[in-house]
């Protein structure tokens, strides 16, 4: 600047006006070049509306000092940066891609300078498999954060702290082991949350509390094994759930029906119990119109390859009612007296036949076995014998009352010898008890035999 003011009076303008006008000059460029505005940091590109500062693939190792504070778009990916101090970032900016650099530490605070910040990228840093609580506070105008391929083993409880207009969080391709209760809870505008391809066992009750516009979440690729019934209380606007290929064999019905806006539901490449377990996750497909993948049961045997959305009605005959004292709400596949109690309080009278009538309707079924059938009064061996088909509208077996159930829970066994089974699902060697109409008839008998008893031991006694 010194030899282009030099140059300016060498050539001449030094006239009445001449000289004050270079002067002007040489303090205008003087200004220009000083202007933070056009400063940009050494082997970087600057753009001009909005401000953008391009340092990416340089091998930095710090974020370069000099950085312009009206920048609107910082990019520092693909360097070799490795940590991110409280003073780091001496500028304010709404976009910053960090991510595909060795960052191994973020200190508590660092960003707590980028009070307009919307936009942090983070991903692809698989170094940083630790985050310190409080390592994004301040940043409560950040909508999108990606935090993917880090290699994240676990996230502190007060990690997303006032993030309130969080809308968009990537944490998928990590290493996490576990959601703490209350981790998402300050995140009340989240719209899409990503979790896929982590190493998550379980759903705890509270993992998602405070997620109450949750539109996108997805589980996918981990090896969730258990999911609570109610981890889904606050994710009654989500459409949609991503469950596949993970390790569940069964899933409560109420985890389903606290979410129910889901349109898009993919739980294929689990291992399906397609037992009395599937009951409540049968039942919830019945009557939900949901896109749903596949659902391909692997136990028991006779129904692995079978979709567990087209079981049937007489497929859970046997099953007892669900277990509102477990964890996850799921029914017990123990076949205890109170089974039978059940059937035994809601036999249909002409249950002995292979056919019988409820509710106006004819429901055909199988005999439990095609050897001899039993022998009971008022049976009809051509009938229970013969093969049957299902009619094509299945009619609702009996059910009990739960108050009524729970009256007698826990009495079953005293009564366990007047229990009667289904006898279209009876096993070959139950010993059915005497028929009502049989014991009726046999009470007279029995009272005259005693009479005629008596009287010939008082012949005997007195002559």
């Amino acid at each position: 600047m010194e030899s282009f003011s030099a140059e300016i009076y060498r050539t001449g303008y030094s006239g009445r006006y001449g000289g004050g006008a270079a002067m002007c000059l040489v303090l205008w460029l003087l200004l220009l070049s000083s202007s933070p505005a056009t400063a940009c940091p050494r082997l970087c590109v600057c753009y001009p509306s909005p401000m953008t500062v391009s340092c990416q693939a340089q091998n930095f190792t710090l974020v370069p000092s000099g950085m312009p504070y009206s920048s609107q778009r910082v990019f520092l990916q693909n360097n070799q940066i490795t940590e991110l101090r409280v003073d780091s970032f001496g500028f304010g900016t709404q976009v910053l891609w960090l991510f595909s650099n060795n960052i191994t530490w973020i200190e508590a605070g660092a960003f707590s300078d980028l009070r307009e910040l919307e936009e942090l990228d983070l991903g692809d840093n698989p170094t940083l498999r630790r985050l310190e609580g409080g390592a994004f506070r301040g940043l409560e105008r950040l909508q999108s954060l990606h935090m993917h391929r880090c290699r994240l083993a676990a996230l502190p409880h007060d990690l997303f702290h006032k993030l309130y207009s969080l809308q968009f969080l990537y944490l998928q391709e990590n290493q996490l082991h576990f959601l703490q209760d209350d981790l998402f809870s300050d995140l009340v505008n989240l719209n899409q949350l990503f979790l896929h391809g982590n190493r998550i066992r379980t759903i705890s009750e509270h993992a998602f509390r405070g997620l109450v516009n949750l539109d996108r979440l997805l589980l996918h690729d981990n090896r969730i094994k258990q999911v609570h019934r109610r981890a889904f209380r606050d994710l009654g606007r989500l459409t949609m759930l991503f469950l596949f290929n993970n390790s569940l064999a069964e899933l409560p019905g109420q985890v389903l029906r606290d979410a129910g806006a889901v349109q898009f539901l993919r739980l294929n490449g689990n291992p399906w119990s397609c037992g009395c377990e599937a009951r409540q996750l049968w039942e919830f497909f019945r009557g939900s119109r949901v896109s749903s993948s596949e659902l391909m049961c692997s136990s028991p045997t006779p129904r692995r390859g079978v979709d567990l959305r087209f079981l049937r009605e007489m497929d859970f005959a046997l099953c007892p009612l669900p277990d509102p004292g477990s964890l996850a709400g799921t029914t017990t596949t123990t076949f205890s007296t109170k089974t039978r109690w059940w059937f035994s309080k809601h036999k249909p009278a002409a249950s002995s036949k292979g056919v019988f009538e409820k509710s106006s309707e004819t429901i055909k079924a199988f005999p439990f076995h095609a050897g001899k059938p039993h022998d009971s009064p008022g049976s009809n061996s051509a009938v229970s014998s013969a093969k049957y088909e299902f009619a094509e509208e299945e009619a609702a077996l009996p059910k009990l009352d739960p108050e009524e159930y729970w009256a007698n829970y826990g009495n079953e066994d005293a009564a366990a010898t007047s229990m009667r089974c289904f006898e279209l699902e009876c096993p070959p060697s139950f010993d059915f008890p005497s028929s009502p109409s049989s014991s009726s008839s046999a009470t007279p008998f029995l009272t005259v035999l005693h009479l005629c008893a008596v009287t010939l031991f008082m012949h005997m006694l007195f002559g």
